[in-house]
Formats: structure tokens, sequence, C-alpha cells
């Protein structure tokens, strides 16, 4: 993940991304990276339980998008870029898809265009972008897989983020937000990164803030024997279960016949049954 302090992000050297684009793909994301980052703020959310922080983006006059576990019950929150820290306040909430809308009279900077995610595709050069220690950072990656949740998509990536980059923006190649970065899982050899829709925001913001109800969590959060059919797969590919992946996969298509992740999970499953180690 490459990192750049505000002031020296247009002149920053960039490594060529690990994805083998094309020179020009790799050229034109890079060349729009500055007008995205101008959407993308430092959050920081005070509450009972201290302060947390975290990232943002605007995704409309005055709005801005964030991971509501980045909140979690804050009594107050601010957001910054280079200058003041402005206050901002919670309008909408859907704790269980961990996205949470925020509203700031004080904020002029313009949204990035906002694409579902039915339009992005498998191998899409993406970019993360956020903040993590107080620093921006960003990282160029693809499209690895998405899965069907809430009438949208949940993007996973090889564009990477750490912790405090949580609820920042995941740009297309023509710096669309595409996503909002929420959650990850890191090894040495099988990071996984994922992103909720940016098309759920018009949603979620249409219904304001909903209660948060006991025992109610972001999805991703669940227990082992709750999680979602593409979390479950998720956390045994993550473990090298592959055995027990096919098996989880078959029952996912048997349940899912259209699903077409869960072919891809079993085509995953079978090509490594008998070769992990």
């Amino acid at each position: 993940m490459r990192e750049a302090t505000r002031g020296l992000l247009w002149a920053c050297m960039v490594l060529a991304p690990a994805t083998p684009w094309a020179a020009d793909t790799t050229t034109d994301i890079l060349q729009r990276i500055p007008a995205a980052a101008r959407t993308v703020f430092q959050l920081y959310a005070q509450g009972e339980r201290g302060t947390s922080s975290g990232s943002a983006v605007v995704v409309g006059p005055g709005l801005l998008a964030t991971s509501c576990h980045v909140l979690n019950g804050a009594t107050q929150a601010v957001v910054l870029q280079t200058g003041d820290a402005l206050p901002v306040a919670l309008v909408a909430a859907d704790w269980r898809r961990d996205l949470c809308i925020m509203r700031s009279d004080q904020i002029d900077a313009r949204a990035a265009p906002l694409i579902p995610a039915s339009q992005v595709n498998k191998n899409d050069p993406v970019v993360s972008m956020g903040f993590t220690a107080g620093r921006f950072a960003y990282d160029l990656g693809e499209v690895t897989q998405t899965y069907s949740m809430a009438g949208s998509r949940v993007l996973r990536g090889s564009a990477a983020f750490a912790a405090g980059a949580s609820g920042g923006g995941l740009f297309d190649a023509e710096g669309r937000l595409v996503g909002i970065l929420t959650f990850y899982r890191l090894s040495r050899d099988k990071s996984m990164f994922f992103a909720i829709p940016a098309d759920w925001v018009p949603e979620v913001l249409a219904r304001g803030i909903q209660p948060r109800l006991p025992g109610v969590q972001p999805f991703w959060a669940d227990a082992q024997d709750a999680r979602l059919p593409f979390l479950q797969a998720v956390q045994y590919e993550f473990e090298g279960r592959w055995d027990r992946l096919a098996d989880h996969a078959r029952d996912w298509l048997a349940r899912e016949p259209a699903a077409l992740e869960a072919q891809d999970t079993l085509d995953l499953a079978l090509s490594r049954v008998g070769g992990a180690h």
C-alpha cells in the first residue's frame, strides 16, 4: 500500500501495479488519483468508549459515506483533509450493511460519479483510498470476485488497505466510486480486501437512520454458524480448507443454482483439493 501526505500526493512516485495491466490503463488510473483523492477525508469519532478513527468519502453535496463500525455509537464526529476539523452529523445508517451517511454544510468537495456494482467485473482495475495512521494511503489492484447481497454485489479485490482506511473509497479506472472500503483478511500469502457497493448509498440515505437493535452487527462480523454463504466460503479459502470449501460450495449451489460466485468457489476448491500443504 502506498502512502503519501496530501501535499506530496500529486508528485509522488508510484511503482507499477502487480496486476499486468496495459501501460495506458495504468497511466489513466494514476492520472485520476488526485481528483478522486479530494473526495476522501479522515474521520474521527468520539463516544463513551473513546475515540476511533477511519475514513469517509464524499457521495453528494455535503454528504459523506463511511463504515458504521468506525462510528460505533459515537456522540460526535469530525472529518478533515488538510485544514480544520469539520463537524459532521449522522443522517442515515444501516448497521447491518455497515454503511452510514453523514452531513456537513462546510464541505464543498464534489463527489466522484457513483456506479452500481453490476457494472463492475472481475479483473477490472481499481484503486483503494483512505487514511492509515493519520496518512493518506492508496493502492492499485483489481476486482477478484463479486458476491450477491441485498440487491447489489459486495466487491473483493487486491487493492490493499489497512486499519483506519475503513469508510474510504474504492474507485475504478475512470475515477468513479464503486465501493466503500469495509473489511479485510490478512495473511502472508492470502490477503483479501472487501468493499460494500457504492450503489447502496442512495437506498440507505432514503431510509434515514435505522434503529440499532440489540445484537445487530455488521454482516461480516457474524458468528460462524450465522455467516452468509460467501463469507463462510471466504473463511474456508483463507484457512486453506479446500475439501470443506468444495462441500460448502456444492451445498451453496444446491440452494442457489444461479449463484455464479458459488460455481467459481467450487471450481477453485476442486483445483486445490489434494494440493494444500
